[in-house]
């Protein structure tokens, strides 16, 4: 579901992009080639990054200097979550773009940490009290994603005959995530509200702009 919201947000990359924790994980391309320059940077040296650095401190990256920050399953991972996303906001040139995605019901990942679990209304709440414009909120998967999660990852840890035999069910596990479309889902609140997760684009508003 990330890679299929990159891929259909694919052109809001340009410019100077700073990628955080951006390892090259899924099938999704970065379009690298696309824009003036690609910067990945990671907490963790050993991952290669072009620069080191930790979201909640990046005093090495000017104020006003990057186009686009992308921060793609990063910010459960981050113990200072606020001073973070203070940092990407200083970063940004005016008009420039948070891209972000973060789990909601997804099990407990260490990377090296896990630290929290966002609400759509707290992820709202915070973007726009840092004076960031949401123009795209995706919820990733309801309640029958969440489903099929869970029953995937019991599979995995069955006996290997038996997680062997349990494969023939994952196509029907794929097909039952697309109930989550329907309004038999859309209309009721308890399935409704199990979010998988959450994708957002969130732009930094030239200050003169909002006020005329």
């Amino acid at each position: 579901m990330i890679d299929a919201c990159l891929r259909e947000h694919q052109s809001v990359f340009h410019g100077i992009v700073l990628d955080i924790g951006g390892r090259d994980r899924g099938k999704f391309q970065k379009p690298k080639a696309f824009v003036e320059k690609w910067i990945f940077a990671d907490v963790n040296s050993e991952h290669h990054p072009d620069i080191v650095l930790d979201v909640a401190h990046m005093d090495s990256i000017a104020t006003e200097s990057i186009d686009r920050v992308c921060a793609c399953e990063l910010f459960e991972h981050v113990e200072e979550i606020e001073c973070g996303l203070d940092e990407c906001v200083r970063v940004l040139k005016k008009n420039g773009a948070l891209i972000l995605s973060v789990p909601f019901l997804y099990a407990i990942h260490a990377d090296p940490h896990d630290y929290q679990r966002w609400t759509e209304t707290k992820w709202k709440k915070e973007l726009k009290s840092r004076g960031l414009e949401i123009n795209t909120f995706v919820v990733m998967g309801r309640y029958f994603t969440v489903l099929a999660d869970q029953i995937k990852t019991f599979i995995k840890v069955l006996p290997r005959l038996v997680r062997i035999g349990s494969y023939v069910i994952l196509p029907l596990l794929d097909l039952m995530v697309l109930l989550d479309r329907t309004n038999f889902v859309l209309s009721k609140p308890l399935l409704r509200n199990a979010h998988g997760g959450y994708f957002i684009i969130a732009s930094k508003s030239d200050l003169k702009s909002r006020s005329i």
